[in-house]
């Protein structure tokens, strides 16, 4: 039997392989493995810290999302941010957002649907967020002369990757503020009736949860309001970038501080932007890519800045909150067993019925 949960995996595993072949190919090896030695690394511990400082402030905005559905105190919203992140580290194509929906419908009464609609919201600022970082540090870099690098292939396929990306996360903010407004509630009517009538009242349900989530696109004032809560997210993760620049002395490449801050928060944006796009485990290898290739344009050599990407991604970001995580999933009494089995459709002994996507997510057992 066809095994797509497995092939998934392998794809991711795959990807991630491709981009670190990529890397080392660009690099010293030796070069890179003595910059790792030399770094200092008294400000791990800070930008750690300061990593948390960013989950927490998520798990406010995530609050905030779901405060029209239950009014969920943040302390237990941020162990399964934490968890959801884990997973996400862990499993391909960013199931972990899957995983931390169905976490929440289980430690809360929300819908599995509605969490995830709330989850999209918040990729989508996230990604507008970072987008306006690139729009602000790009056009002060240039004028700074910041860019080193630079030649019209680059220009060209920078200019190419920017157009898709705001396009996506812009295509995507316009097409949830519809679903979320009463005119698509009427029209929902009309899209029922395409499906089978079996399954109807199913399609119905599992469309009407997920609009509830998407409730605080209504108006320009909630959208202002995630959005605001969105900047100290990303700050917050901009000076864990900055506290490993300074363990890796990066910043003495650069003529000025202020070139620093803005080179810090271009790079922040660029590799966040790529894992967005769903592809390998953890996004470990385009992360490493873009980050080590934005600062390369900068000027920094592609060891050194290979150094600090595989450092800040691994270190500072992605093995913190797996350790929490595992931790948070003993305390809960949950294993990553059953968070994985939750990613593809399994079969209920009872009855021997296969569980849908949706059927899991809305903890809804339909087939008989």
């Amino acid at each position: 039997m066809f095994n797509f949960k497995r092939l998934r995996f392998w794809l991711g595993i795959a990807i991630s392989l491709l981009f670190l072949v990529i890397l080392i190919w660009s690099i010293d090896l030796r070069y890179t493995i003595s910059e790792l030695k030399s770094a200092n690394y008294i400000y791990v511990i800070p930008a750690i810290a300061l990593y948390f400082v960013s989950v927490y402030f998520r798990s406010i905005r995530w609050k905030i999302l779901l405060s029209h559905m239950k009014d969920i105190p943040v302390k237990r919203i941020f162990p399964v941010v934490v968890i959801g992140y884990m997973a996400n580290n862990l499993l391909p194509v960013r199931l972990g957002e899957l995983v931390r929906a169905y976490y929440l419908a289980r430690r809360e009464s929300v819908t599995g649907a509605s969490s995830l609609a709330s989850i999209a919201v918040e990729r989508v600022y996230d990604g507008l967020t970072l987008l306006s970082f690139c729009i602000v540090a790009t056009p002060l870099l240039i004028s700074f002369g910041a860019f080193k690098s630079v030649n019209s292939t680059s220009n060209t396929s920078a200019i190419i990757f920017a157009f898709i990306t705001i396009s996506m996360f812009v295509g995507a903010l316009l097409t949830l503020t519809f679903m979320s407004s009463y005119k698509f509630m009427r029209f929902r009517i009309t899209l029922i009736k395409l499906f089978p009538s079996r399954i109807e009242s199913r399609i119905n349900s599992l469309l009407e949860q997920f609009l509830d989530g998407l409730a605080s696109l209504r108006t320009l004032k909630s959208q202002t309001i995630i959005l605001i809560f969105s900047i100290p997210v990303w700050l917050s993760e901009c000076g864990v970038y900055l506290l490993v620049g300074y363990s890796f002395e990066i910043h003495t490449y650069f003529p000025s501080p202020i070139i620093f801050v803005l080179a810090i928060i271009l790079v922040t944006a660029t590799s966040n932007l790529i894992t967005a796009i769903p592809s390998s485990v953890g996004g470990i290898g385009p992360f490493e890519v873009v980050a080590q290739q934005t600062l390369v344009v900068l000027g920094l050599n592609a060891s050194l800045a290979a150094a600090y990407a595989g450092f800040i991604h691994i270190i500072a970001l992605w093995l913190p909150v797996n350790i929490l995580g595992i931790i948070l999933l003993w305390k809960h009494n949950t294993s990553m067993k059953t968070l994985v089995n939750l990613t593809t459709p399994h079969t209920d002994s009872a009855d021997t019925c296969q569980l849908s996507y949706a059927e899991q997510i809305t903890g809804e057992k339909q087939c008989k």
